[in-house]
């Protein structure tokens, strides 16, 4: 059992290093060879985009804008960046919107267009996050909380949404759309569903031939001031301090002057009411009710203006602030040699001490073009994951004249006169997925193989990885 689980572990990472050099390669490619060849990657790895980061942005953006609808959802159960998600969810395709859902890094925004959009696609996703229901719920959009009164899910390693909270949906839902909007939403909710008081005390409302008052008694028996009272009374010694606080925290519509009025006659525990005097809407006259057990004098003085915050520092007229990244000197390793070419030709990068910074230092010196190094340097994963990593896109403005952005200039240069000279066919990508990670070979090696292969090598014999994550509804891709 523990060998098996060995072995998956290094299956599961060795997968994620071949999607990330070869999502590197894509970045690379021309945009009209980038939407065909994440098609042919997709289909043959439906994981592709499960990093635990984005691929570069160039893949991204070829994603959304140029892809396939099986790349777009694949591209949305994992994309973190909130931009992709906005233009994903701007497609309205319900396919999408599922994968979306099931996206554990959604969005908050994204997130709320799809509960007005598709609430029960939502509510069945897999993605939950508990901190984007419950301000759903708290909302004061009636549509929105109505979507999210509709979602049952819960979070297996949290506590509960508290009863206040759905108490609070309920309440604005009643409050837009009176008794008729809140039975429309309770027979929206899923058959079999497991309902939390409050939700239980507004069907029993319901029922009633005139709700009006039950409904307005239920939700007051949950978050009127009397119902915050009552649990403020087992707030007494300073372990329970954090769980008064979180009390606090809930939706309770509080009347004040009857806090007062339990201030004076002393009903509340020493730590409870300190609590509730120093909480952000107590007014001034009740925090010194709370806290001395007496009435506030007349000429109490009105509390003076808030305490500033630190000094923002002013934009800089010329830009920016400096970036904290630190370019390293030039060193050359073992490519100080009097022939480096072939040194680095007969050196898989990694191995010998040799590295990719010993590359780019001798690009930057004149000891090696960067042209050459993308002919002759190996292995071709090591130059295309750090060619094309989103890191080297930016190298020319970080590292003006430095080996970094040559090599990315190059590698660009080589795959545009490549494919213009020699097409790809059918199969060349799902090929260069296999190769890419156990070739030995440079770039341009890697590419002819991977084309050979393409001609020659049916599609049942091509590999073909198992997919890690749960699949999507059934016909989609």
């Amino acid at each position: 059992m523990a060998v098996d689980a060995a072995d998956e572990y290094t299956r599961n990472v060795e997968a994620l290093a071949r999607r990330f050099d070869v999502g590197c390669l894509v970045a690379l490619l021309p945009r009209a060879h980038r939407a065909a060849a994440l098609a042919e990657l997709v289909d043959a790895d439906p994981d592709f985009f499960f990093l635990g980061h984005d691929h570069p942005p160039t893949v991204t953006d070829s994603a959304v804008t140029d892809a396939t609808p099986a790349v777009r959802r694949a591209l949305a159960r994992t994309v973190r960046n909130p931009q992709a998600q906005q233009r994903l969810a701007d497609l309205d395709d319900a396919g999408i919107d599922a994968r979306l859902a099931d996206n554990p890094s959604l969005t908050y925004p994204v997130e709320c267009r799809l509960r007005l959009r598709r609430p029960a696609v939502v509510a069945a996703g897999s993605g939950y996050r508990p901190e984007h229901h419950r301000a759903a719920l708290t909302s004061r959009d009636p549509d929105l909380a109505a979507a999210a009164l509709t979602d049952r899910r819960t979070y297996r390693w949290g506590d509960p949404i508290p009863p206040t909270v759905w108490a609070d949906a309920w309440r604005t839902v009643r409050l837009a759309g009176g008794p008729g909007r809140v039975r429309q939403v309770l027979a929206a909710l899923p058959p079999g569903a497991d309902l939390d008081e409050a939700t239980r005390r507004i069907a029993e409302a319901c029922a009633q031939p005139d709700p009006e008052p039950f409904l307005t008694s239920a939700e007051d028996r949950l978050t009127g001031t009397g119902a915050l009272l009552r649990r403020l009374r087992g707030i007494r010694a300073a372990p329970d301090a954090p769980r008064g606080r979180a009390i606090l925290a809930e939706p309770y519509r509080v009347d004040w002057a009857l806090v007062a009025s339990a201030g004076l006659s002393r009903r509340l525990p020493r730590l409870a009411a300190r609590l509730l005097a120093h909480h952000s809407d107590c007014p001034p006259d009740v925090a010194r009710v709370l806290l001395t057990g007496r009435p506030a004098p007349r000429h109490l003085p009105a509390p003076g203006p808030a305490a500033p915050g630190p000094a923002v520092p002013a934009p800089r007229a010329d830009g920016p602030p400096p970036s904290a990244y630190h370019r390293r000197p030039p060193v050359l390793g073992p490519l100080d040699a009097a022939d480096p070419l072939a040194v680095l030709a007969a050196t898989p990068i990694g191995k010998d001490g040799l590295d990719i910074h010993h590359v780019w230092s001798a690009i930057e010196l004149g000891r090696i073009t960067a042209r050459q190094a993308v002919d002759h340097a190996r292995p071709a994963y090591a130059v295309a994951c750090h060619a094309g990593q989103a890191s080297a896109f930016h190298a020319g403005a970080r590292e003006p004249g430095g080996g970094r952005a040559a090599l990315h200039t190059a590698a660009l240069a080589h795959l545009a006169e490549h494919l213009a000279a020699h097409p790809p066919a059918p199969g060349l990508w799902r090929e260069v997925d296999t190769l890419m990670r156990p070739f030995p070979g440079p770039l341009p090696a890697l590419l002819a193989a991977a084309a050979t292969r393409a001609r020659t090598v049916p599609p049942a014999a091509r590999f073909r990885p198992r997919p890690w994550l749960t699949p999507g509804p059934p016909g989609e891709a």
